[in-house]
């Protein structure tokens, strides 16, 4: 299944035999999997919103909506017109909302992960730590963390060489 979470581009030769078996065993995976790479180049290209309105509309044809099969794909296309005017927009400014949630669902694990903690501080450095503001809290960067260790590595190797 791995194979079938690459693009193309990224697999190696015994990846793409895999992928080609796996279609062979179950080829009602092909067209998702060609699907998905589809609807992922449309979102990576350089599209206007009238453009790429245009390319989703390509492959809504390509799909027969009377085939069962096609289902759940066209459940996309569902989503797409209930959202529309949203999805377009991110070929506008090309911003999404992945890093406001991101931030979202740390705090969420952290919350759960922190069960009993009363200390708001205490929540807070954790949350600081986990974003990558450790610098705010241990005075460390991830750079300078990496520099020590390759450091201590130096010196580990030169006594068991």
């Amino acid at each position: 299944m791995w194979a079938f979470r690459k693009r193309p581009a990224d697999l190696s030769g015994e990846e793409q035999v895999r992928l080609e078996a796996l279609f062979e065993q179950i080829p009602e995976l092909e067209l998702p999997y060609h699907f998905r790479l589809a609807v992922t180049e449309i979102f990576d290209s350089r599209l206007t919103a009238d453009g790429a309105a245009a390319r989703f509309e390509e492959l809504r044809e390509l799909l027969d909506g009377d085939d069962e099969d096609n289902a759940a794909l066209l459940e996309f296309f569902r989503t797409f017109d209930a959202h529309r005017e949203a999805i377009l927009e991110y070929f506008a400014g090309r911003k999404t909302s992945g890093p406001v949630e991101g931030l979202n669902n740390k705090a969420r694990v952290i919350t759960k992960r922190c069960y009993g903690v009363k200390n708001t501080q205490t929540l807070w450095n954790r949350l600081c730590l986990d974003v990558n503001l450790a610098s705010l809290t241990v005075c460390f960067t991830v750079p300078d963390i990496r520099a020590i260790a390759g450091r201590i590595r130096e010196v580990f190797l030169g006594y068991y060489t």
